[in-house]
């Protein structure tokens, strides 16, 4: 399942109308109001259906907490909390945010409750260090808590790499596909020596964004500044142009019938993605089953996607709600959510649970927790501004036009740059 949308509504959308309205709210706005239970939005899949179906009944050990959820289709939850911000109406005590987004609300911070007053740091040392940072506004204010986590690696072909020549054990790959250079430097081998001359991936593009996120970096800086033309940027975009100059992608789309048969049929020898994309491929490709194992992602770990509870500022009852987040993402339901979900704790003290070390037999019986339990704990704190998709998207769209359209990778380049630099002036970045 994955964790990745472009952003449905600009800042230059209904986000504006809440610029203007001031920081204390009213739970009259509520759209629990006379109700005997506090509303709470989300998207399918974002959160354990067991879980949600207890808070509904009653939150364990707190009498008259009950906690309903509403399910809002994934591309319309952002538009939707922001009209009923705008509208000071019908607006939920509670609500999901994707980590895409949770940075498009910084500039309406004051419309979610900052959980500090709360007492929010009281828990602090339950949850990963770079996700409770990535939880704060540039001012400071905490207004979202730690939902699931989407850390990084190397999937890959053991078969494949085996027939190439290649070191095919995880620890041995892990140990001699450090680097991204590397990591190419194999891709030169399975092609010239692995069984059906495989592609190391399926788009360059997939590289560019996990390179990206091993950086502390995107593309607009904390003061508010188009970065997208460093080095951090450069060096993403030129390792994914010398993976099409050596003719190690095979230049398909990922989730379209040629990228299934791709992944079914071993014309692909590796993913560099997430934990989440675990049942995606199972889905995509059962019958390879047993042939895949999972590596340390090269240059090290980073986190993918993963998502954040908030607390408008019209939530009826701030003190219930934060206490239903402590309840529903403790490390205990935590571990529920991924029995249960595939949502990838937060909280380091689940990973040594019996049950996140179950043997896995798509991977050989390798336990995935080994690999992505470390890279949670390793990833990066990144900081991602309000306008990363704008930024993002001319890069995007010129590596598409290098791999599909043959376009000159240097004249793409300026091309991105210029595009992002132009789009992001128009939006007040410097």
């Amino acid at each position: 399942m994955t964790r990745r949308r472009l952003l449905g509504v600009s800042l230059g959308g209904a986000g504006a109308a809440l610029l203007g309205m001031s920081g204390c709210g009213a739970s009259s706005g509520s759209a629990s109001a006379g109700t005997d239970h506090l509303s709470l939005w989300y998207w399918k899949g974002a959160l354990s259906d067991q879980l949600l179906a207890t808070a509904e009944r009653g939150v364990p050990g707190m009498p008259g907490l009950k906690v309903r959820g509403s399910q809002i289709p994934d591309g319309d939850i952002d538009s939707k909390v922001r009209t009923s911000l705008a509208a000071r109406a019908y607006v939920p005590d509670i609500t999901v945010a994707n980590s895409d987004n949770l940075a498009t609300f910084f500039p309406d911070e004051n419309e979610f409750l900052d959980l500090r007053t709360l007492g929010a740091e009281s828990v602090r040392d339950s949850y990963l260090d770079w996700k409770w940072e990535s939880c704060f506004t540039p001012s400071g204010r905490m207004i979202s808590f730690p939902l699931d986590a989407g850390p990084t690696a190397l999937y890959y072909r053991r078969d494949l790499f085996q027939k190439a020549g290649l070191p095919h054990e995880p620890e041995d790959v892990a140990e001699e596909i450090r680097t991204w250079e590397k990591f190419i430097a194999a891709g030169r081998t399975l092609r010239a020596k692995g069984p059906g001359k495989p592609y190391l991936v399926s788009n360059i593009g997939n590289v560019f964004q996990q390179v990206l996120l091993q950086s502390p970096q995107q593309f607009v800086d904390a003061d508010n500044r188009f970065i997208g033309d460093q080095q951090h940027v450069r060096r993403a975009w030129d390792l994914s142009v010398e993976l099409l100059r050596q003719r190690l992608s095979a230049g398909i789309t990922d989730g379209t019938p040629d990228f299934n048969a791709a992944m079914s049929g071993g014309r692909v020898a590796t993913m560099t993605t997430a934990v989440w994309a675990i049942n995606g491929l199972k889905d995509t490709a059962p019958k390879t089953s047993g042939t895949w194992r999972l590596a340390t992602m090269p240059d090290g770990p980073a986190n993918y996607g993963g998502s954040y509870l908030t607390l408008t500022r019209y939530c009826r009852d701030p003190e219930a709600a934060f206490a239903f987040l402590k309840w529903l993402l403790s490390p205990a339901n935590q571990l529920k959510s991924y029995q249960e979900m595939a949502l990838f704790p937060t909280t380091p003290a689940s990973y040594a649970d019996p049950a996140m070390h179950t043997p896995d037999p798509f991977f050989g019986g390798q336990q995935p927790i080994d690999v992505f339990g470390p890279a949670a704990q390793k990833a990066p704190v990144v900081y991602f501004s309000p306008y990363e998709d704008s930024a993002k998207i001319p890069f995007f769209q010129e590596l598409t036009n290098v791999e599909m359209l043959g376009k000159n990778p240097d004249r793409a380049w300026r091309d991105a740059v210029d595009t992002a630099a132009t789009t992001l002036s128009r939006l007040g970045v410097s």
